[in-house]
């Protein structure tokens, strides 16, 4: 049983003194595995792709149960398979090949060159594909030597490192465990039912949230932490949250379809003929509005009508005698601006004002009020609808 990983790595050189320190083995193929780290720079020379990636790191472990770190026969297997594993998966890169035994397992370290001898271009993807390409050919070696294959445990819903696990043995919280608690409490409340509402409780727990590609990033507010959900665990998956958010959308829809139903059946039960009689009295009533309605649009209707009610002429009359009364104080005083105005306009203003003050029987005729003319046919409205401007 063997478990593998992969990543990238700016610095082929710094890997090899790191995995050639603790070595009880080392081989490799497509190189001469003394002379690793000049090889690999011969390489990015040749082709010319110096780029920003040199190499990549990996590690494939096998179980202490079947092989013993310190047998020199189980030594030499592991280091044979490991080769065997790399050469199917990498057959035109550069591989360095280092063998540790300082652990509990047999474990072999691997660098591998990024330039293709081939093309001369370098490993195209992400370390997703890599790892799974890495696995896939891992088990199928194991199977042909008989070894037993990794089983990954359908109930493990979290991804931890090996820095993880030693501060979880420590008792000591890790970043990420701050994001997977915050994602657990915001899934907790069943109101959260879309992406939305989704990225604002967690805002409120100081994490961010947003899609990427295929996945989605976490990051603590207010620092550089930030990680993929598939680094987190299978619940903190894009896949997995949209589901449930989903299943959560859909179950409320079906929630409010049958109190729909119940209110449309409770409907007819507001025109109940004992409740009519009870509101037929009350002047918001659809009684009385249904009678007005129809007696403005049929002539014939009209005589029945409730003798309380005043007839139309009498409510215009009642209207009439209001405007005379509101709009004759207001004749009057246009009147007499309108003789004020007048009277300012003759000359020697000041000695006929004083002939108006001493005999204002004598300055009245000279300044006559104007009456308007109007035809004999032409109705007299003044009265009615107040003073014409």
């Amino acid at each position: 049983m063997a478990t593998t990983h992969i990543k990238r790595s700016t610095s082929a050189s710094r890997l090899v003194n790191y995995a050639e320190k603790r070595a009880v083995k080392k081989d490799g193929f497509n190189l001469d595995i003394q002379y690793a780290k000049s090889e690999f720079k011969q390489v990015r020379d040749v082709y010319g792709n110096p780029g920003k990636t040199q190499a990549y790191a990996s590690r494939i472990a096998f179980s202490p149960l079947e092989f013993n770190p310190k047998d020199p026969h189980d030594q030499a297997t592991v280091l044979a398979v490991a080769k065997e594993v790399y050469a199917q998966a990498y057959p035109n890169q550069q591989v360095a090949l280092y063998e540790h035994a300082d652990t509990d397992s047999l474990h072999v370290h691997a660098v591998i060159g990024a330039i293709n001898l081939e093309t001369g271009q370098k490993m195209h993807g992400n370390w997703h594909q890599y790892r799974d390409h890495l696995v896939r050919i891992t088990d199928q070696v194991c199977q042909e030597h008989g070894l037993l294959v990794t089983q990954p445990d359908p109930n493990r819903h979290e991804k931890r490192t090996m820095a993880e696990l030693k501060l979880r043995a420590k008792h000591q919280p890790t970043w990420k465990d701050q994001i997977r608690q915050a994602v657990d409490h915001t899934m907790q409340n069943p109101l959260i039912r879309d992406f939305q509402a989704f990225q604002a409780d967690l805002k409120q727990q100081a994490v961010k949230v947003w899609q990427r590609g295929k996945n989605l990033t976490y990051q603590l507010l207010g620092t550089n932490y930030k990680s993929r959900g598939t680094k987190l665990g299978l619940d903190y998956e894009k896949e997995t949250i949209f589901n449930e958010l989903a299943r959560r959308q859909s179950q409320s829809k079906n929630n409010q379809q049958p109190q729909r139903a119940v209110n449309a059946t409770n409907e007819p039960a507001q025109s109940d003929p004992d409740r009519t009689p009870k509101l037929s009295g009350h002047p918001d009533s659809t009684t009385i509005n249904r009678q007005n309605v129809v007696g403005s649009t049929t002539p014939a209707d009209r005589t029945d009508r409730p003798t309380s009610q005043p007839p139309v002429s009498d409510d215009l009359k009642q209207l009439r005698r209001q405007q005379q009364q509101l709009t004759s104080p207001i004749k009057t005083d246009l009147t007499k601006r309108l003789r004020g105005l007048s009277k300012a306009d003759q000359p020697d203003q000041s000695r006929k004002s004083d002939r108006t003050q001493t005999d204002p029987n004598r300055a009245r005729p000279k300044q006559p009020v104007p009456h308007p003319t109007r035809r004999p046919s032409e109705p007299d409205h003044s009265r009615n609808d107040g003073p014409s401007r």
